[in-house]
């Protein structure tokens, strides 16, 4: 029987460098509040609406 080996991966520093930046990176993809109340309130006002076969009506409650 083979006696058990340790195995590590080494961290360098350049990977935490990195990691830093994807959370940079990840935050300044963030829509702004104002973008996401649009988008809500443009939710909000359509409609579609089958009437028949492969046919839709599309309405905006403005």
């Amino acid at each position: 029987m083979l006696p058990m080996q340790k195995m590590i991966t080494p961290l360098n520093k350049t990977d935490l460098i990195q990691q830093e930046k994807n959370a940079e990176n990840q935050l300044q993809m963030q829509p702004k509040q104002a973008t996401l109340n649009k988008i809500l309130q443009f939710a909000a006002t359509y409609r579609a609406e089958k009437i028949a076969e492969n046919q839709f009506v599309e309405l905006f409650l403005n």
